[in-house]
């Protein structure tokens, strides 16, 4: 298996270097511990590219951040694990984005947020781009171990695609897991809305149940492909706020790992994620796994 850790040295990266330490990887596995770096701005106009010591600015913040990276992954090869490092100029997300792709990673895993002025929000842009856009799951760290999980289901393609991720990781089978599947919002819009489009409450009703019976259906198919997948668990039903109720699933839970499938959005795919998957994303307290993408193990790398 193959693993990117994104590395920046924030306390939200270290977060994510001491899960990927924490966790029973595979034998085989190895970690591609990455990180960007910027050169400082040219106040030339351009003149100065072409003077040496432009070239030896950068040279030196690579030296010093691969050395400085070297000894943040030592609690890494402290565990057994294979790590090789790669320190890139560019935008971190970018960096990260090719890096998987080039290497055809598995897994993704980065912290919740990076440095930086906006560091005090709740998900850093950096994050929230690879999220998006990562050909192939996502883990955003927001703890140093996994011992539940919670999956979410809405029988869509993007769920069908979890238990598969999951067999595939091998990192997460046998653990404790729920699921939980949302039915349509019970709420006084929701009301307003469809009896303006059926005038009936007879239909509304009818509606309400039939939605209710999906749900139901879609939690105990995802349950019975997890069993099959080496994860036994319990399903879950509940009404409102997609996103507001696998929250508070993973509350009651007291599940430290949320899964969700990302659908993409038509031409914008890979530039946002699912409002749902998102939502989850920016609002949890526990970690989050984002699956998108092939089966892990199954991509090719490409051609340098």
């Amino acid at each position: 298996m193959k693993v990117l850790l994104a590395l920046d040295g924030s306390a939200p990266s270290l977060v994510a270097r001491d899960l990927v330490a924490e966790l029973r990887w595979p034998a085989g596995t190895v970690v591609h511990v990455v990180s960007a770096y910027h050169v400082p701005i040219d106040w030339s106009g351009g003149m100065g590219s072409t003077m040496a010591w432009v070239g030896d600015v950068e040279d030196a913040i690579r030296d010093d951040l691969t050395t400085a990276l070297a000894t943040t992954a030592e609690p890494l090869v402290e565990r057994g694990l294979t790590v090789e490092q790669h320190v890139t100029g560019g935008r971190p997300s970018d960096v990260i984005l090719d890096a998987a792709d080039r290497l055809a990673v598995d897994l993704v895993i980065t912290g919740s947020r990076g440095r930086g002025p906006l560091r005090s929000m709740l998900l850093g842009s950096v994050a929230a781009e690879v999220a998006a856009s990562a050909p192939c799951p996502v883990l955003v760290a927001r703890g140093t171990a996994v011992g539940r999980l919670l999956v979410a289901t809405d029988g869509s393609p993007a769920s069908e695609r979890i238990p598969v991720a999951l067999d595939g990781l091998e990192v997460f089978r046998e653990l404790a897991t729920d699921v939980v599947a949302v039915a349509v919002p019970d709420s006084p819009a929701y009301e307003l809305m469809t009896r303006l489009y059926t005038i009936s409450d007879e239909r509304v009703a009818r509606e309400r149940e039939a939605l209710k019976r999906r749900a139901i259906d879609d939690a105990n198919e995802m349950t019975q492909l997890l069993a099959a997948a080496g994860n036994a668990a319990t399903p879950h039903v509940r009404n409102g706020d997609a996103a507001e109720q696998i929250l508070a699933q993973a509350t009651e839970s007291a599940a430290d790992l949320i899964v969700v499938g990302s659908r993409g959005l038509g031409a914008i795919e890979r530039v946002i994620l699912g409002s749902v998957a998102r939502n989850v994303l920016v609002h949890a307290g526990a970690s989050v796994l984002i699956v998108r993408g092939a089966k892990p193990g199954t991509s090719t790398p490409k051609e340098e």
